[in-house]
């Protein structure tokens, strides 16, 4: 199973790497207009930073959560196997962690917003990497939620929930954003560019890399890039 999300990963940044290089980088250098590329690309690493060092901080105290969890079994135990009471989030996927996530995927969707903004084209083409990095989150968030306990029902209503949020923010920025106009437009392409590579070399590619390197693995990258020229060509 984390072979298989390590492949889904490396498919996903190929995508995500085209829709940069392909579609959003081309309509900025067609722009031309070099300040607000600068303006945009420090905004957006900015912000990755500043969410990542976030979201760190948010890891770090749910695995905190989850040893003092686990150095009391026995107060555990105290419950009585026989207990009606639900399992807690925390024993193995934490409140902060599932928080963390819902910031993630609320920033995937802004970043779908761009997209959309820039064009419903590089919208629609961006989406789909943005799904099958999404797809391996929500397949590892429900894999742990259930070997934590956690009823399916539970399961598949949080995980939606999460999901829901991607689309929320995505309609509210493409709505936001399709009112930008010239060196604002600008901006908000070079934020997403930065944001962008930023998922790509910091994220999606870290991860796949927690699983041994295989020819397979790079492989997948290269598919998800021509996948994506292919499409993109068809399109237009």
């Amino acid at each position: 199973m984390r072979r298989l999300r390590s492949h889904v990963l490396y498919l996903a940044a190929g995508v995500v790497f085209a829709v940069v290089a392909v579609e959003l980088l081309p309509e900025i250098q067609r722009r031309a207009l070099v300040w607000d590329v600068v303006l945009g690309f420090a905004l957006g690493i900015g912000t990755m930073l500043g969410v990542d060092r976030v979201l760190d901080h948010m890891r770090s105290k749910d695995n905190e959560e989850t040893d003092s969890t686990v150095e009391r079994p026995q107060q555990l135990s105290d419950r009585g196997r026989n207990s009606s009471d639900p399992p807690r989030a925390t024993t193995a996927v934490g409140l902060s962690l599932l928080v963390a996530i819902g910031i993630d995927f609320l920033l995937d969707g802004l970043l779908l917003g761009v997209g959309f903004a820039a064009g419903a084209r590089i919208g629609i083409l961006l989406a789909l990497a943005e799904a099958a990095e999404q797809l391996s989150v929500g397949l590892a968030v429900a894999g742990e939620m259930v070997n934590a306990g956690l009823s399916r029902t539970r399961v598949i209503t949080i995980v939606s929930a999460l999901g829901s949020l991607v689309f929320v923010s995505a309609v509210l920025g493409a709505t936001v954003l399709a009112r930008f106009s010239g060196g604002a437009m600008e901006v908000v392409l070079s934020f997403g560019v930065a944001a962008l590579l930023y998922l790509v070399t910091e994220e999606l590619l870290r991860e796949a890399h927690e699983e041994r390197e295989t020819t397979m693995g790079t492989m997948m990258f290269f598919t998800g890039f021509l996948a994506f020229l292919v499409i993109g060509m068809t399109l237009k």
